[in-house]
């Protein structure tokens, strides 16, 4: 009887050392699943090799027996904390790369539009030249007519009043073109200056670091939308921060000191936003700059002139030292 209880006894330490040894063959099956798991390759590197360190050290038996069971599961749970690091940090590092592609994106249509204007703009320009040819040809037709009406008296008053009529037209039309004209033309001298004042626009030397001033002829008045003049020609302002790749930036807007306190700030604050936005639609980092607004706290000017309030409507764009 005593042999049969000694041989029972050997049979069931032997079946729970298998069970042991699998438990452990297990574990190492499942943390090189993760190791070697090419989508996590990269990630939780620490979490990995805390994991690394758990499942070696029972599987070469630097652990107690008693100490065994409690490593076996801590071993596991190491594994199991790494696969989760490991995926939230791939997810993080997938949603980077769409949010990259999302922004380049953005500059494309951007860029498309503004040569949709100019496509626009110039077809606008040529409409123009066209109704001046056709107001030339009704009032050379208009002449022709008075000619022709002096062969006959009796339609000759007829005649009369047609051609008047037609010169009338021919001379509206003419005045209209020439009004277009003239309008296009301010259009075009108004982009042309604001193209002259942004690529004219110089960098200073402040306590805070170097400084680009943006004057109110990048927006309307009392307004917060950059022009879209500026828009198309913004590379200046973008090569100037792309210089300094790996420095802040900080953007202040500043009003003059017409209008309310509250008003002010809050017209500064959303066009040194706007500006901002449209740094990042460029490809500027958007965590690397700042947009604040000042109000009209700090004048470089004289409030008390039309030239010192223009020369207090500005945004300046800082790259911080």
């Amino acid at each position: 009887m005593r042999l049969l209880i000694i041989f029972i006894l050997l049979l069931t330490t032997n079946a729970f050392a298998k069970k042991k040894q699998l438990d452990y063959a297990g574990l190492e099956t499942d943390y090189n699943n993760l190791v070697y798991n090419e989508k996590y390759k990269n990630f939780a590197k620490a979490e990995k090799q805390i994991a690394k360190k758990s499942v070696e050290a029972l599987i070469n038996n630097k652990v107690k027996r008693k100490n065994r069971e409690q490593a076996l599961y801590q071993a596991k749970h190491n594994i199991a904390f790494a696969r989760l690091v490991a995926e939230e940090q791939w997810i993080k590092n997938e949603i980077a790369k769409e949010q990259k592609k999302s922004q380049q994106l953005e500059v494309a249509i951007s860029k498309t539009q503004a040569e949709l204007a100019r496509h626009d703009a110039e077809l606008a320009r040529m409409m123009l030249i066209a109704q001046q040819e056709e107001a030339q040809r009704a009032y050379e037709r208009a002449n022709q007519a008075e000619l022709l009406a002096k062969n006959s008296q009796n339609e000759a008053e007829l005649s009369k009043q047609e051609t008047q009529a037609a010169k009338a037209y021919a001379q509206a039309q003419a005045e209209q073109a020439e009004l277009a004209k003239q309008e296009a033309e301010l259009a075009l001298e108004e982009a042309q200056s604001l193209r002259r004042k942004l690529n004219s626009i110089a960098t200073e030397k402040t306590d805070k670091g170097l400084m680009m001033t943006l004057g109110d002829f990048v927006f309307d008045s009392g307004k917060s939308t950059i022009k879209q003049e500026a828009v198309d020609n913004f590379s200046k302002v973008v090569a100037f921060i792309n210089t300094y790749p790996n420095k802040k930036v900080r953007i202040e807007g500043h009003t003059d000191s017409s209008g309310s306190n509250e008003l002010n700030l809050r017209l500064s604050q959303q066009r040194a936003d706007a500006v901002k936005a449209l740094l990042i639609k460029n490809g500027i980092d958007a965590k690397m700059i700042e947009a604040v607004g000042m109000g009209e706290e700090l004048p470089i000017a004289e409030n008390v002139t039309k030239a010192g309030k223009a020369k207090n409507r500005r945004v300046e764009i800082i790259i911080l030292q």
